[in-house]
């Protein structure tokens, strides 16, 4: 004691040990979820990719819907030529 003040000891709770193991064990826990999640949006963004890749946009529909008309158009002129 010094000028009549209890001076005052740290020492660090007994149970720190098992607290330190806990917060690992939950670390682990939420990056292994985050993980899981990152894993199943790629999957998703693959399998989406690779459905979408095989579409035709709307614009593009209406390409084709046009490309085919004007051969229809193009073989009727054609039979009315001959």
């Amino acid at each position: 004691m010094s000028d009549g003040t209890l001076e005052r000891q740290h020492n660090p709770p007994l149970d720190s040990a098992p607290s330190a193991e806990k917060k690992e064990s939950l670390r682990k826990s939420v990056f292994g979820n985050l993980n899981k999640d990152l894993k199943q949006a790629l999957e998703t963004w693959d399998a989406l990719t690779e459905e979408m890749s095989n579409k035709l946009s709307p614009e593009e529909e209406q390409l084709q819907e046009v490309k085919r008309l004007l051969g229809e158009l193009k073989s009727k002129l054609q039979e009315f030529g001959e």
